[in-house]
């Protein structure tokens, strides 16, 4: 695409059929005729040298070619929206702002709020926007230019070009109400867990993915009595005896001698977790995302290498 220039309105229009599947409806969302709609893409991809869109009697899909000119376009729009909320950040005396994902189980440890909350102390000029997603998708979006800065579970590759950092570490436990029979051991194997019903917290997340595999390995299904989106209803269904849950420490660790709940730890290695500190490459993170991530990584508890890990050498996951 070498001397391509693509205007704003082209782009967004692109994007649009590409996400509508109609240039007919993309033209109407951009409010453009549709056949000057038509003439845009088509001289896009003429300046492009090569197809974008499929056209058939169905609509339209996008080419391998494309896919990566709307990665980019999303990229364009991305960025030049970050331009304008940094600038009217700094009109209004702010410093900038940084995107935050992170899963719900470092959402709601013990660690993360009171390190935002020092951070905010110090530079109360800068906006930190927190939202809350599974593991795989924080890393969509530090892919896809929606988040700066993510704080993922789990055990795999993180893809490149993001960086990424041992953070923290978590224990799964077993939540079971007093007075159950497992009440008084020191740990548990997932296999005892096993024979008793479950309460699942997020189906589909990496926990739950987590636990199949695990199950699939000892030979047993992993079959849930309840499924739940949230971890009080989870305590909950646990202390009216409806069954065990199996989450990490972190979301449990207080409160559980009013609600009549104990907390056992699973005793299999794949139990102790790795949480980790996930970037987009550096030379795209604005200074208020270095900021956050030198402050995130200088209260990290254990040693560790210096710079980051990226590619096959660092880790992933889909977590809860």
């Amino acid at each position: 695409m070498q001397g391509v220039q693509a205007d704003w309105v082209t782009l967004r229009l692109f994007l649009a059929a590409v996400e509508l599947g109609s240039i007919t409806r993309a033209a109407l969302r951009c409010g453009i005729a549709s056949s000057a709609a038509a003439k845009r893409i088509r001289l896009l991809e003429e300046a492009c040298g090569l197809p974008l869109l499929q056209r058939g009697a169905r609509g339209v899909r996008p080419t391998v070619a494309g896919e990566a000119v709307a990665q980019h376009a999303r990229a364009l729009f991305d960025l030049s929206a970050r331009m304008a909320d940094d600038l009217r950040a700094f009109a209004a005396g702010g410093q900038g702002h940084v995107r935050l994902h992170a899963t719900s189980s470092v959402i709601g440890g013990p660690d993360l709020g009171p390190l935002l909350a020092a951070f905010l102390g110090e530079r109360p000029g800068i906006r930190v926007e927190l939202r809350e997603e599974a593991s795989s998708t924080v890393l969509h979006d530090l892919m896809e230019g929606r988040a700066d800065l993510g704080l993922v579970t789990g055990a795999g590759e993180i893809p490149a070009p993001l960086q990424s950092w041992p953070w923290r570490r978590d224990q799964l436990v077993v939540l079971l109400p007093r007075g159950h029979a497992l009440e008084a051991r020191p740990g548990l194997r997932f296999a005892e867990v096993l024979d008793h019903p479950l309460i699942g917290v997020q189906e589909g997340g990496a926990l739950s993915l987590l636990l199949e595999e695990q199950a699939r390995k000892l030979g047993r299904s992993l079959t849930f009595r309840f499924h739940v989106v949230g971890t009080d209803a989870a305590r909950s269904l646990v202390a009216a005896g409806l069954g065990l849950t199996i989450m990490p420490d972190g979301l449990v660790r207080h409160g559980l001698e009013q609600a009549g709940l104990r907390a056992i730890p699973l005793r299999e290695a794949w139990a102790r977790r790795s949480l980790r500190l996930v970037t987009r490459p550096a030379e795209t993170l604005p200074p208020p995302a270095r900021l956050l991530r030198d402050h995130l990584l200088a209260s990290v508890r254990q040693p560790r290498t210096l710079g980051p890990r990226n590619g096959a050498s660092a880790t992933r996951s889909a977590g809860a």
